[in-house]
């Protein structure tokens, strides 16, 4: 039944345009260097650097459109002023945080204390530990995370898991709060994959096993092509973009 699976491989030939066999070249980009990598990253900093009051712009204006709630803030203090009167309209009593550079500059566990709110960073310490750490991120209201990179190309908002980080912090809680700052916004997907290639090399091969796109609430549909919010991951998601360090 079906189509011959060597009828089917020849018509993927023809739409590619290749022969029998694998391609007589790999692609020559897989084959660049570290010195030739870090031209292109170097390259992709300077731009994006030139091009970074449009880039937070159109980072602003689409994550807004893919369903981000967008508060746009002057820096740290607001920041944290606006994490606070969310927690507060929402009643939310028990905030997860990933454990990431950013909360440096936006101490969310001290403001939020304030606000009756117990926030706990969401660390395990070996694969023993995760299901207790599933455990207390099911009982939370809110999760709230930096970013590795925001696209601004697509709105949106990477995390890469790392040995003590899970982006379980994203994805089980009902609300997620993203702190991006302006060092993390990039133009691209393009942009993205030059400067993970890099460090792939320069990590001797290990980038991780995979990168979380967060690109607005989760979203799902029945056959019938009807949307449904929140059922794979948070029903509602706050992007906190800083305008300065």
């Amino acid at each position: 039944m079906g189509i011959p699976s060597a009828q089917f491989l020849a018509s993927v030939r023809e739409a590619l345009g290749r022969g029998e066999g694998p391609p007589a070249e790999p692609y020559a980009a897989l084959h660049d260097g570290v010195s030739e990598l870090e031209s292109t990253a170097a390259a992709v900093r300077e731009r994006v650097a030139g091009e970074m009051p449009v880039l937070l712009d159109k980072m602003a204006d689409t994550a807004a459109l893919r369903g981000w709630n967008v508060a746009r803030c002057d820096g740290g203090e607001d920041a944290l002023d606006y994490v606070v009167s969310l927690v507060r309209r929402m009643g939310v009593t028990s905030v997860a945080r990933s454990e990431q550079p950013v909360f440096d500059a936006v101490p969310v566990d001290a403001a939020l204390a304030g606000a009756g709110a117990l926030v706990w960073p969401a660390v395990y310490a070996d694969d023993a530990s995760r299901p207790e750490l599933r455990r207390r991120l099911a009982e939370c209201g809110m999760g709230i995370t930096g970013a590795d990179y925001a696209i601004a190309e697509t709105g949106s908002v990477i995390v890469i898991p790392k040995r003590g980080l899970s982006r379980l912090v994203s994805v089980v809680p009902p609300v997620h709060v993203a702190i991006v700052r302006p060092s993390e916004v990039i133009g691209t997907l393009d942009d993205l994959f030059a400067l993970r290639r890099l460090d792939y090399h320069r990590d001797g091969g290990d980038m991780g096993s995979y990168l979380n796109f967060i690109s607005g609430p989760s979203r799902t549909a029945d056959i019938e092509q009807t949307i449904v919010v929140g059922v794979h991951g948070p029903r509602e998601v706050h992007l906190v973009l800083l305008d300065r360090e």
